[in-house]
């Protein structure tokens, strides 16, 4: 490792999986572990976001960290608080960095059919397009539109579909925490 940081080499072939993880689940290993296997990469970073700025405020990052540290399996799968070390709030700003740091490694953003229909909310969206591949893993929820709406050169990965999502677990531990007698 380089200054605390995973050890890349150039040629390897890593995904980039960012998201808040509030908290982690097996629909982000699915996601992450199709790519890992479909796109034949070597390594699946999790790049847990400081603060999606699309989503209310997050939990703490610690407890983010340790959720997708929980889920993340495996030797070819390393969870990292890249984002929050370096300062990147926005995604393009996360792959400026990783390319500077990493000449001639393949980076390739993973993101599940889910986050398509906000993508042109991130900012500089054309520049995360146009500056590394995407592969855009099938995910419950997504509506075929959002399933088709990258561009051609990205990958679509079709695989099972995982029901689990972040939101739900929010908030079935909100209800559960709401119930009377709950101290």
């Amino acid at each position: 490792m380089r200054r605390g940081l995973p050890l890349a080499y150039p040629g390897m072939k890593i995904g980039l999986f960012g998201g808040s993880f509030d908290p982690a689940h097996e629909g982000h290993l699915h996601v992450a572990e199709t790519a890992l296997k479909r796109l034949d990469l070597d390594r699946v970073w999790w790049l847990v976001s400081p603060q999606n700025p699309l989503k209310p405020k997050s939990s703490a990052f610690a407890a983010r960290m340790k959720s997708a540290q929980t889920q993340a399996r495996g030797a070819r799968m390393l969870v990292t608080d890249f984002e929050q070390r370096f300062g990147c709030a926005f995604t393009y700003q996360t792959i400026r960095k990783l390319k500077r740091l990493y000449p001639g490694v393949r980076f390739t953003l993973i993101m599940g059919a889910d986050n398509l229909a906000n993508f042109r909310k991130w900012r500089k969206w054309r520049e995360v397009a146009d500056a590394v591949p995407v592969a855009v893993v099938t995910r419950p929820g997504a509506k075929p539109s959002e399933r088709m709406a990258a561009p051609k050169a990205w990958r679509h990965l079709n695989a099972r579909h995982n029901p689990q999502s972040s939101t739900a677990l929010r908030k079935a531990r909100a209800a559960k925490l709401a119930k009377p007698g709950r101290k």
